[in-house]
């Protein structure tokens, strides 16, 4: 078995609960590299994964290295001039989620991605839910028809104190943005991911509770070309509530609620038509989750490239994402609807 050489540029949380052990669980990751500007930090990866080397320096490791893999796990202002680093040295990115903070940033790690002929993975790991798959096959074989209106929510206490090794989540020099970068470039994913592109966006953003500067809650009305609406809710300050997706469609609908270990899918003549009368026959829906979500993301990243395919949630899902965002941002800043093909060029 040939052997590969990863490594993660950032060793925070998201590299320790997700890219690290991914890489580790691999047999054919004969070295395991790791870079953090903190020293202690290094000390602690290395000693709870088989890490064989560290770094303060990502640029003396991909130097010393020339690692075959690398995820970029730092905050979000760096993802642009790390990809970029590390495409050139020659190496496969999974990039962790908002690609970059701006589609200029985000049009030059494209066009290194493009001279390396290297691929990158977009962490959109919502992608990766073996729940979000069954929804995406169901919709796929049209098991409740054409969809009119899609609903996400995704909100939790927020990433500091608990879960993150700073506090960087809340700085805007650092993260580009709040719980709309962090958690609602997943529900824009998903939306494009399941449904279709979004065309315009109108957008509120808030901080209501957190004291910090940058916002804690979010809410995008969407439009998703002629006959599909949807919207987004995101926070930071929501202990409970449901937490999920749903779909409604001409002949049903699908509820994906994220603490419901199956689907309910409605079925039968769940019509949009308010002149024919519903039979609503609901039903549970199984799927398998042995492999799920952050756990199979390494391999979702390297089999495809290994087997000399193209990988999903690429760079042109993360490009078609941040728009969104960043229309949304704009969106809330002026009051007015932003127009994606508008704001694209």
């Amino acid at each position: 078995m040939k052997k590969f050489t990863a490594a993660t540029i950032g060793s925070g949380a998201i590299a320790q609960a997700l890219h690290l052990p991914g890489y580790a669980a691999r047999e054919d990751i004969g070295r395991l590299v790791a870079v953090d500007v903190e020293p202690e930090r290094l000390k602690e990866v290395q000693a709870a994964y088989r890490v064989d080397a560290v770094y303060t320096d990502y640029r003396e490791m991909l130097a010393k290295e020339r690692p075959d893999f690398v995820s970029i796990c730092t905050p979000n202002v760096f993802h642009a001039e790390h990809a970029i680093a590390a495409l050139e040295a020659g190496a496969h990115l999974l990039l962790e989620k908002p690609m970059t903070i701006t589609l200029e940033s985000a049009r030059e790690v494209q066009a290194a991605a493009k001279k390396a002929q290297k691929q990158v993975m977009i962490g959109f790991s919502h992608r990766f839910m073996a729940r979000n798959n069954k929804v995406k096959a169901l919709l796929d074989e049209g098991a409740v028809g054409d969809p009119f209106m899609i609903r996400i929510r995704f909100a939790h206490k927020g990433p500091f104190p608990g879960w993150a090794k700073s506090d960087w989540f809340y700085k805007p020099e650092l993260a580009g943005g709040g719980a709309l970068l962090d958690m609602g470039i997943h529900a824009i994913d998903l939306c494009h991911y399941l449904i279709g592109p979004i065309t315009s966006v109108a957008a509120q953003m808030g901080t209501l509770r957190k004291d910090i500067t940058v916002d804690d809650n979010a809410v995008l009305a969407l439009t998703l070309g002629e006959r599909t609406m949807g919207y987004i809710d995101v926070g930071w300050t929501s202990p409970a509530g449901f937490v999920g997706l749903e779909i409604f469609a001409d002949k049903g609908a699908i509820v994906n609620n994220y603490a419901d270990p199956h689907l309910r899918v409605c079925s039968g003549s769940a019509s949009a038509d308010v002149k024919e009368a519903s039979t609503l026959n609901w039903q549970e829906v199984e799927f398998s989750s042995e492999k799920d979500g952050w756990s199979n993301e390494i391999s979702v990243f390297m089999d495809p490239i290994l087997a000399g395919k193209a990988v999903t949630a690429n760079l042109d899902a993360g490009f078609a994402s941040l728009a969104v965002a960043l229309g949304a941002i704009e969106s809330a800043q002026t009051g007015r609807r932003v127009d994606l093909a508008s704001l694209i060029g």
